[in-house]
């Protein structure tokens, strides 16, 4: 008496397996060349596949793309119709503020912006810190009262319009 012992064919890998390996391959470090790669999705079983995945997710990830230096520097600027105050903290960090007049007294607040959503372009002209200065009667880049008759004429201050604006 013999028994015949029928060996079942092993199960294909599915898409799902396929799509998610693409993804490890993608955030994981490995060694696995392309035609490694393209040989497991091709011809690798499900068991297998599953222990490919099961490696790759006890893998170290790969270290994310260093964000590009600020190129912005400390000073005010103008997005969206409002003043913004962009100073460097005690720790060296940029920190944006957003300017308010009440009265006769400027206000910072917190902003929801970040210094790298700035850029050279948003900096205030010397049209934008006249005009605010005119308004308020307050300088633009120091927020100090205005009080010369020609700081209040020109609408910012004779030290800031050197400082913020040479050769103007």
């Amino acid at each position: 008496m013999s028994t015949a012992t029928a060996t079942k064919a092993p199960t294909p890998a599915t898409d799902k397996q396929k799509a998610f390996l693409d993804k490890l391959l993608d955030e994981r470090v490995h060694q696995l060349t392309p035609d490694m790669i393209r040989l497991a999705k091709d011809k690798a079983s499900a068991r297998d596949m599953s222990s490919l995945i099961d490696t790759l997710l006890n893998a170290p990830r790969k270290p994310k793309p260093a964000e590009p230096a600020a190129t912005i520097e400390p000073g005010v600027y103008k997005k969206n119709g409002d003043i913004y105050e962009i100073k460097e903290s005690r720790t060296g960090v940029l920190r944006v503020k957003k300017i308010r007049v009440v009265g006769q007294k400027v206000r910072r607040f917190a902003s929801l912006y970040r210094p790298s959503q700035f850029t050279p372009d948003d900096r205030i002209t010397l049209d934008d810190a006249s005009g605010f200065g005119h308004q308020y009667g307050i300088c633009c880049c120091c927020f100090r009262l205005l009080t010369d008759a020609q700081s209040v004429h020109d609408g910012i201050g004779p030290v800031c319009k050197k400082k913020y604006f040479p050769g103007l």
